[in-house]
């Protein structure tokens, strides 16, 4: 290990020089720096004091025992998450056991392999880092599709957490950008739109991707509605999008206008919206278009689509196949729980829907032929997510509003 600063330091806690002394010179080789002591009283002053990445500890010490040594350091803030091996002559399952429910990082028997506790160890510390290095991924943030989560979803989440983040949302070919500070929402950014009037464009985006930094905001206030007031305003434009959009194709649409040219019976406004679809365009192209509140645009491409100016292409085959396949999936993703649309999706794959208890035999077999079946580390206070991208449903994501509440 070249740089002194990045060398591990371990203390180990032991009177038995016979062990000691071997392992003590097997890890040193290895580029660690090693400490030995006896006296367990006096471990957790020198656990702090050389600043130890690493403790091995005999579970009988003199006077002292290695359980009480353990408690008494998960005791303390600045040694509480230092990572912890237990030594023991103690063969029974049950003292092994008991050791393990405390929630040490490893159990090793004594006699042992000398090069076994050096592998264990160079394991521990890998793991470790790994898990560190998610934790780095994870507190960055998150990111997901606004199919499933959408602004409100959003910002609702980020309030209860009082959370500050960068929220950035793409739609189509469209970046905006939500700045939310200590769980309020403070400024906004799309395209030439004033704030207030970019996040309520943004309300009514459910097609596209979203993504999360968790990360310190310092951004002048320019929204100077609540969060409360925003989203009352968001869920009502939401309902008004969704009752529009019923009554028409799906925005993807190729649309162009038909051979009906009698303007004068149009008002300004919807004269303005058929006087850009000068060639074949999507509805959600032309909504982008308009100088009007995407609402307002729907509502106006509504009514030109009813009166017979605007009609369907036959350019629409690939799209609403596209259109259905995704409604397809959100629609059976929605109709069951996690549990279960993973037990349908093996139950599928095996040929065997409908057997659940089948199905849950070969996850129990498939688990117990991994040559590692730890999904999480050892460390039960490192326990981190899979990954920062989420999948959720609505369902999902009330569940664990709930239990965060």
């Amino acid at each position: 290990m070249e740089d002194n600063e990045n060398v591990k330091k371990i203390l180990i806690i032991d009177n038995d020089n016979s062990y000691t002394g071997p392992l003590r010179n097997a890890l040193s080789k290895k580029g660690y720096d090693v400490v030995c002591w006896d006296d367990g009283q006096k471990a957790i002053e020198q656990a702090k004091t050389i600043e130890a990445d690493l403790l091995i500890a005999e579970v009988e010490l003199p006077e002292y025992n290695g359980h009480t040594l353990y408690k008494a350091l998960r005791a303390r803030s600045d040694s509480k998450s230092i990572p912890f091996i237990f030594l023991s002559s103690q063969k029974r399952v049950d003292d092994r056991i008991k050791c393990m429910e405390l929630g040490v990082d490893d159990y090793i028997t004594k006699p042992f392999y000398v090069e076994e506790v050096v592998a264990r160890v160079q394991a521990l510390f890998l793991e470790i880092s790994q898990q560190n290095e998610e934790q780095s991924k994870t507190e960055k943030g998150f990111s997901g599709n606004l199919t499933e989560m959408n602004l409100v979803d959003l910002i609702q989440t980020l309030e209860l957490g009082k959370k500050s983040a960068l929220l950035k949302l793409k739609h189509n070919s469209t970046l905006g950008v939500v700045y939310v500070m200590n769980g309020e929402v403070v400024d906004s950014s799309l395209e030439d739109l004033p704030p207030e009037r970019a996040v309520l464009r943004m309300f009514t985006w459910t097609i596209g991707n979203f993504s999360v930094e968790i990360m310190p905001v310092n951004r002048e206030r320019t929204i100077q509605r609540s969060n409360k007031e925003l989203m009352t305003i968001g869920l009502r434009r939401i309902n008004q999008w969704e009752q529009i959009r019923q009554e028409l194709p799906p925005l993807n649409t190729i649309v162009t206008k038909t051979e009906v040219n009698n303007y004068d019976q149009l008002d300004d406004e919807e004269k303005e919206i058929i006087s850009g679809v000068n060639e074949k365009k999507m509805i959600y192209e032309i909504i982008e278009k308009s100088r009007f509140d995407d609402l307002k645009a729907l509502l106006i491409i509504n009514k030109l689509y009813k009166k017979g100016y605007l009609q369907e292409t036959n350019d629409n085959y690939f799209s609403n196949a596209d259109n259905y396949l995704m409604r397809f999936k959100q629609n059976a993703s929605r109709s069951k729980t996690t549990k279960e649309r993973v037990a349908s999706i093996i139950s599928n794959v095996l040929n065997k829907s409908g057997d659940e208890n089948r199905v849950e035999e070969h996850l129990s077999i498939e688990r117990r032929q991994l040559p590692d079946r730890r999904s999480y580390g050892r460390r039960r206070t490192d326990r981190l997510p899979e990954s920062n991208h989420i999948h959720l449903t609505k369902t999902d994501l009330l569940m664990i509003r709930e239990r965060l509440s």
